[in-house]
């Protein structure tokens, strides 16, 4: 504990490759606020759509374009799908550029209503230079259009931030502060104003964008796939080179993602861009692995008590926070749905990651995680069972009334609702008895034993007796090495 809470040239280390990488997004930002662009920022670009929508005004100036226009062609030229769109050479500041763009002109619908009016307009928006003002304009404008986002990073940024500056020599803390630096620097700063401009920039600019857009492979997931050969216990890998691996993870991504950004930007191959996606597709298989392996190995062979408790909330944040976002998002592909109602629930379930692996660090009520998991297995059973007996109800007595009156009544409504009411208590009290037995077994057992023992305590007046029982009830509740009572003499003052 004492070594954990000493900052080490490692701690430092750590210490600056955040506060690195955060000046160097905001170093690369004002470097190309200097060239003309739009001034605006894009939801999406043409690798997904084939069209770039309007997200934010980041210059705060008059502008003919609209949140929600989408850009499909740049002086009559088609965006294509997969490829940069095309401007006219040498652009300069104040030229105006003409925008073929798609516009609604009716409200969002609700679902199942008809698709809104589109219309294509054409646009003429003039190129401007960005200030430094921008980078303020910017996090303000995500907070107020889309907080979710923001809220999210900034929460966890400041959860693992308390967690490293707590725990410094603890090397999963220096791990899990470099994961979500990346992506509160990501969320809050970005890379650039205007993805629609990235190729129109000097060639050293366009490179370390491209670099900067493939990061989340040499960097974040990186990061994420050594974090669990780190903690809570260092597994053979990272104790046997604990420098060479972590430089061969993080220098063969950086150096394999500079080297084909150049061939991609230099030769123009779309083989060299196929071949960083297919790296990105390693390194996130590589960090599942890492994942799912070291926690399996961990539980098989990890004996220190206070080891598996740290386990434990390692576990609940990573089957919470990225387990359970990748099987909705799994589950969501494989229905051919959208995740238009599941996003806010995929990003909410990301902050049990910091979370639980900042009380494990911590050790802050390290093992409170019994109680936790306990009451949330009863509180999620109780209520899927409390919310199939109201709908049921529900449907049951409106089909009843219906039958008998013609008619719906809101005494339906008000039965299922003092049925809810009144089954509560009972129905937790009986699924709490049933988790305990089945899953707390021993904890079921030494609460049993100490209701009994109350019991007898209440009746029982002989003294050999009692203490028989008290040391009985104590060794079944608590299982400790030796048990003994000690009772004080008749001639002691």
């Amino acid at each position: 504990m004492r070594d954990e809470r000493r900052w080490s040239l490692a701690s430092w280390l750590t210490l600056a490759l955040a506060l690195g990488w955060l000046a160097a997004c905001v170093a690369y930002a004002l470097y190309v606020y200097q060239f003309p662009q739009d001034g605006w920022r894009y939801a999406s670009n043409s690798e997904t759509s084939g069209v770039y929508t309007a997200e934010l005004n980041m210059s705060g100036q008059p502008s003919a374009l609209r949140v929600g226009d989408q850009v499909v062609a740049i002086e009559g030229v088609p965006i294509v799908k997969g490829k940069a769109p095309v401007f006219p050479p040498n652009l300069q500041i104040g030229q105006t550029i003409l925008y073929t763009a798609q516009r609604s002109t009716s409200m969002a619908q609700l679902p199942g209503e008809e698709a809104p009016d589109v219309e294509t307009i054409e646009l003429q928006i003039p190129l401007i230079r960005l200030g430094p003002d921008t980078l303020v304009r910017n996090a303000w404008g995500t907070l107020k259009e889309e907080p979710r986002d923001m809220i999210i990073s900034l929460v966890a940024f400041l959860v693992v931030g308390f967690a490293f500056f707590m725990r410094p020599g603890n090397l999963g803390a220096r791990y899990l502060f470099i994961i979500f630096s990346y992506y509160f620097v990501s969320s809050w700063i970005g890379f650039t104003a205007s993805a629609l401009y990235g190729h129109t920039f000097p060639p050293l600019a366009e490179y370390i964008y491209v670099v900067f857009g493939y990061s989340w492979y040499w960097a974040f997931f990186a990061s994420l796939m050594l974090l669990p050969l780190a903690f809570p216990v260092v597994k053979a890998p990272l104790r046997r080179f604990p420098r060479l691996l972590p430089v061969t993870v993080y220098g063969f991504g950086l150096a394999s993602c500079l080297i084909l950004s150049y061939l991609a930007l230099t030769t123009g191959q779309a083989v060299w861009e196929s071949l960083i996606f297919a790296l990105s597709i390693a390194y996130l298989a590589l960090t599942v692995a890492s994942v799912f392996g070291s926690l399996i190995h961990n539980w098989r062979t990890a004996r220190d008590p206070v080891a598996r408790a740290q386990l434990r909330w390692m576990t609940l944040g990573m089957g919470g926070g990225l387990g359970a976002p990748f099987s909705i998002a799994l589950a969501v592909l494989l229905v051919r749905g959208t995740f238009s109602g599941l996003s806010a629930v995929i990003l909410w379930l990301l902050l049990l990651l910091p979370i639980c692996l900042a009380v494990a660090i911590t050790r802050y009520r390290l093992f409170d995680i019994d109680l936790i998991i306990r009451r949330t297995l009863v509180y999620a059973v109780v209520t899927a069972l409390l919310a199939l007996v109201f709908y049921g109800s529900v449907l049951l007595l409106q089909r009843l009334f219906t039958g008998i009156t013609g008619q719906t009544s809101p005494i339906a409504l008000v039965a299922s609702t003092l049925a809810i009411a009144a089954l509560f208590s009972p129905l937790r009290r009986r699924v709490q008895d049933f988790v305990d037995r089945r899953f707390y077994r021993r904890k079921y057992d030494a609460q049993r034993v100490l209701a009994e023992f109350a019991t007898v305590a209440r009746d029982e007046t002989d003294v050999d007796r009692l203490t028989a029982r008290l040391a009985s009830a104590v060794e079944v509740s608590l299982s400790p090495a030796t048990v003994g009572v000690w009772q004080p003499g008749e001639d002691r003052q």
